[in-house]
């Protein structure tokens, strides 16, 4: 791509980007939590592809989804830096098996999600904004900043201001999905916990079930 076109590319991708973000906030916060993980996906990987057009060199296929993250973390390191060592392994973790369930007729074998709510949305905002800060700038979100547009200001620790790990630690809703399908049949599951206290060490927790003690990957 010729400079302008590489612009014209990056600048619409961080676009749609911050649009699927802006949408998997609003479906979060009102618990739509397969939708929300879906688009929380398609956004953070617009992003990165945004970076890759951004910073490449020469001819770069770079048209994979989180099913194949390993392939845009090679182009990125390649180009550039790869920018999700900096991201939480478990939320990656979360966004790849997010992706798969967007096609269930592609499921070879069950996906089993689990998470908090307030943990997983803190670290989306928390990836975006690094983005957004340091890599991949866009001018629609300096706009919702300026306007403190409730979409993107509800439940965001880092524009209200509050510090990260007591965000993190509140009282939250969990979240433990559970999809297989099959040749003749389909069992999807949501099972919602609601106030759940829980520790946030740096990375973020994962709700198996209402009935089995938080993990740690």
């Amino acid at each position: 791509m010729e400079w302008a076109d590489k612009q014209s590319v990056g600048s619409s991708l961080i676009d749609l980007g911050y649009r699927d973000y802006i949408a998997a906030r609003f479906l979060l916060n009102n618990e739509f939590a397969i939708q929300g993980l879906m688009l929380a996906s398609t956004a953070v990987e617009k992003y990165l592809k945004a970076l890759i057009v951004f910073t490449f060199k020469g001819e770069e296929r770079y048209h994979y989804h989180f099913d194949k993250l390993n392939k845009l973390r090679a182009i990125l390191e390649k180009n550039h830096y790869d920018v999700t060592k900096k991201f939480d392994p478990v939320f990656l973790d979360i966004l790849e098996k997010a992706y798969k369930i967007r096609y269930y007729d592609k499921l070879k074998r069950p996906v089993k999600i689990g998470f908090f709510l307030n943990q997983f949305l803190g670290e989306l905002d928390s990836t975006i904004h690094f983005m957004e800060s340091n890599e991949t700038p866009g001018l629609i979100y300096k706009q919702a900043i300026k306007m403190k547009d409730s979409k993107l200001y509800q439940n965001n620790y880092i524009l209200n201001g509050y510090d990260k790990k007591a965000f993190m630690e509140r009282p939250d809703k969990a979240f433990s999905i559970y999809i297989q399908t099959g040749s003749s049949s389909h069992v999807e599951s949501n099972v919602v916990g609601r106030d759940v206290i829980n520790n946030y060490e740096g990375k973020l927790a994962v709700y198996s079930s209402p009935f089995e003690t938080v993990e740690y990957v």
